[in-house]
C-alpha cells in the first residue's frame, strides 16, 4: 500500500509542477490538454495473471492524462480489482463437486510520463517514456474467509506508443514496451495451497513486455 501511495504522491507533484511550468512558459493554443480514458475489456481480466493467460482478477479502471509542456504529458491510472469469472470456472472444472469459489478485491495504480516525438503537441502523436505500476489483490475462499491468497505485481517499463485524437475529441492510445516485473504470491492457512500448485503461482522476477490500448475523450 505504501508503494502505491508514494507513486501517486510523486505523480501529483509532477502534475502540479508541470502544469504550472507549462502555463508560465508557453501558450501553444492546443485544443486538447486533458484526456480521460479506459478499456472496458479489462472487466474480463487483469492485471494479475497465472500461467500467462489465466486472469486472477478483473479490473475497472480509468486513466487521466494532462499536458504538462508542449511535448510532454503525465498520466495517472487507478483501477479497482474484482473477481474474475474465469478463475471461478477454472476451480469448478478442477473439482466439479467443490462448491468453493473465490472472492477477490484489490487495486491497481499506474504512473506514466510521456515525451512526444512527432510534430503534434502533447497529448497526440508518437511518444516514449517511463511507466510504473503496482497491483495488489486478495483472493478469499468464500466458504472460509480465513483462507486466502494475496498477490501483487510491480512493473517498471520503458514504453512507446501512439495516441490519436480526432477533431471531435475521441482519443485512442496504443502502446507496448520492455521492462521488468516482480510478482509475489502468498497463501494463508494453507487452505488454498493446492489451488496455488495448480496455477503454478510462485514468486518471480521476470522480463515485462506490456501491451495494451485505451480509448476515451480529450478536452
Amino acid at each position: 500500500m505504501k508503494k502505491v501511495t508514494y507513486l501517486l504522491v510523486i505523480g501529483f507533484v509532477i502534475l502540479i509542477s508541470g502544469t504550472n511550468a507549462y502555463a508560465q512558459e508557453t501558450s501553444s493554443g492546443k485544443d486538447y490538454r486533458f484526456t480521460l480514458k479506459t478499456n472496458p475489456l479489462t472487466v474480463l481480466g487483469g492485471p494479475l495473471y497465472a500461467l500467462w493467460v489465466v486472469p486472477l482478477t478483473n479490473e475497472y479502471k480509468v486513466n487521466f492524462e494532462v499536458q504538462t509542456m508542449s511535448k510532454q504529458s503525465i498520466q495517472i491510472g487507478l483501477g479497482y480489482l474484482g473477481t474474475s469469472p474465469l478463475i471461478t470456472n477454472l476451480m469448478n472444472m478442477r473439482d466439479a463437486a467443490n462448491d468453493t469459489t473465490v472472492n477477490s478485491s484489490g487495486f491497481h495504480g499506474q504512473l506514466w510520463y510521456k515525451f512526444f516525438l512527432t510534430g503534434d503537441d502533447a497529448p497526440a502523436g508518437f511518444y516514449m517514456g517511463p511507466h510504473f505500476s503496482y497491483a495488489w489483490a486478495k483472493m478469499k475462499n468464500n466458504m472460509d474467509h480465513s483462507q486466502y491468497v494475496t498477490a501483487s505485481k510491480l512493473n517498471i517499463n520503458l514504453v512507446m506508443g501512439y495516441q490519436v485524437i480526432t477533431k471531435g475529441g475521441f482519443a485512442l492510445d496504443i502502446y507496448t514496451g520492455l521492462g521488468v516485473k516482480n510478482k509475489t504470491f502468498e497463501s494463508i492457512n494453507n487452505g488454498m495451497a493446492n489451488w496455488l500448485d495448480d496455477l503454478n503461482l510462485t514468486n518471480k522476477f521476470t522480463v515485462s513486455v506490456p501491451f495494451g490500448f485505451t480509448f476515451g475523450y480529450a478536452f
